[in-house]
């Protein structure tokens, strides 16, 4: 098409292409232009001047394509001459013919993708929204800087940690989470993974009242039984006395109970995790646990599809803006330690600590011993304020809380 011939003699300013690149693919030409536009690229990337078709020409057919047949040949030696006559747009007039081709090839693509569903591939249908969010973003072409001024720096980085750690010593050397923040706890069966979270989202001082929008995502254990401990946090009473004073329980719960939502989610996938915390925009989530998330794709190792899914996982925090804690489990080798670091997770090479900005190993030395709550957190990664180390707790199990 004469856009894309059009836009052909503008990538081949080096200006034009580096502002551009980003944004523009081999898929978006058709007709003999996408071949060619893979040759202008490798060809940038070893020139820092502006080609010439001429030189572009030369490049294809004689040094990447040195096999093609004569009527290939031929044929792309018609199509540089047709180019040659199309005149070079300014800027303003190559901007719109971007807008145009990628909206067409999106548009291609949100087909391609409703066709497939339409034919019973298992594919949610927030995965066409999620194509056409992409477009939309595309084509409002505002992009957002970092800030570069040192006094905005200093008033955005000496505290990024909106939420406090409700733990005192755990506050002292970590502070506490913000937007985009990855957490992951982790630990073996029974160490009390869950009651660590619950503590720190409605136990004293705890993230809901402070004020935080809380969405707990729940496919290991009844969402139900979740919901009650919760309680049995926020109020300091036990199952049994929340039914012999249910009104006082009432009272406590309702101070926070408007921030917390929890939801039973066996066989979620990690689309329709992104499409919930669009729809809800929570502070902070928690997803226990998140290895038993569905993700598209084949992998060839269990490793392979976790990088994956907390690759996907980190990307859902920064996008929509909030914190999510990822639970998981810790392997045979944390057995019987207080000292468990994020070598220690269950099925995972580098996959999972890659993406983290915060592991949190929950140690448990006595796992025999049930009347032993005592419970050691090894901070082994911490972006948020780099420090390393262990701190020692208490467990209280009937109500799941945790003191220093």
């Amino acid at each position: 098409m004469n856009i894309e011939k059009e836009l052909i003699n503008l990538l081949l300013r080096k200006d034009f292409y580096e502002e551009n690149k980003g944004r523009v693919n081999k898929e978006m030409f058709t007709n003999g232009t996408g071949n060619l536009y893979e040759t202008i690229t490798r060809a940038h990337d070893d020139s820092e001047k502006d080609l010439t078709l001429d030189q572009v020409a030369t490049l294809h057919l004689e040094v990447y394509n040195p096999a093609s047949t004569r009527a290939a040949k031929e044929n792309f030696n018609s199509l540089i001459e047709e180019i040659k006559d199309k005149e070079v747009p300014d800027k303003k007039i190559a901007n719109n013919i971007l807008k145009s081709m990628h909206k067409r090839s999106m548009a291609q693509r949100i087909a391609v993708a409703a066709t497939e569903i339409f034919n019973g591939k298992e594919q949610p249908l927030s995965s066409i929204q999620s194509l056409i969010d992409s477009s939309n973003e595309t084509d409002k072409e505002e992009y957002e800087y970092t800030p570069n001024n040192i006094d905005v720096l200093i008033d955005s980085l000496k505290d990024n940690t909106k939420f406090k750690f409700n733990l005192s010593s755990l506050r002292e050397k970590v502070n506490g989470i913000g937007e985009g923040n990855l957490v992951v706890i982790f630990a073996r069966p029974e160490s009390g993974k869950t009651a660590f979270w619950i503590n720190l989202v409605s136990g004293i001082d705890g993230f809901a009242p402070q004020g935080a929008k809380v969405c707990a995502l729940i496919n290991e254990e009844p969402a139900i039984r979740i919901q009650m401990r919760l309680i049995n946090a926020h109020t300091g009473m036990t199952f049994d006395q929340i039914q012999e004073s249910t009104d006082v329980a009432k009272e406590k719960w309702a101070e926070i109970s408007e921030n917390i939502k929890i939801l039973d989610t066996v066989d979620w996938s990690l689309e329709k995790v992104d499409s919930f915390v669009a729809k809800e925009k929570p502070d902070i989530v928690i997803i226990d646990q998140l290895d038993k998330v569905h993700v598209p794709g084949t992998f060839a190792r269990t490793d392979e599809r976790l990088r994956a899914i907390y690759t996907g996982t980190r990307e859902i925090a920064k996008r929509r803006k909030c914190c999510i804690f990822a639970i998981s489990q810790a392997s045979a080798d944390a057995s019987g330690k207080s000292d468990i670091t994020f070598d220690m997770m269950e099925n995972s090479k580098t996959g999972k600590a890659a993406e983290a900005d915060l592991i949190i190993g929950i140690g448990f030395r006595n796992m025999l011993d049930t009347d032993e709550n005592i419970r050691t957190l090894a901070i082994s990664k911490n972006k948020i304020t780099g420090w390393h180390g262990k701190i020692p707790c208490i467990m209280t199990p009937e109500l799941s809380r945790y003191d220093v």
